[in-house]
């Protein structure tokens, strides 16, 4: 099975997967890089942060950016 890295962006900087995901398929990947997205979405809100979660960028084992998914994403529909 493929092993995908889910790293974030915030404030400019990303934040490296160093131990990744195994999922079926890339779409597999997005769901639950969207899953994690909100739960950091929601702890900046919580916390007031300063440099929220921009997007999350899916990256395969060999390093290649696949997907890269805008935070905004990760909203409900009437918040986006």
């Amino acid at each position: 099975m493929p092993r995908f890295y889910l790293n974030f962006r915030s404030g400019g900087s990303i934040a490296k997967d160093d131990q990744g995901i195994e999922c079926a398929t890339l779409e597999e990947a997005r769901t639950t890089a969207l899953a994690s997205a909100r739960e950091l979405l929601a702890g900046d809100i919580k916390s007031g942060s300063q440099s929220p979660l921009e997007a999350v960028i899916i990256s395969s084992e060999s390093g290649q950016e696949l997907m890269t998914i805008p935070a905004k994403d990760a909203l409900p529909g009437s918040l986006k």
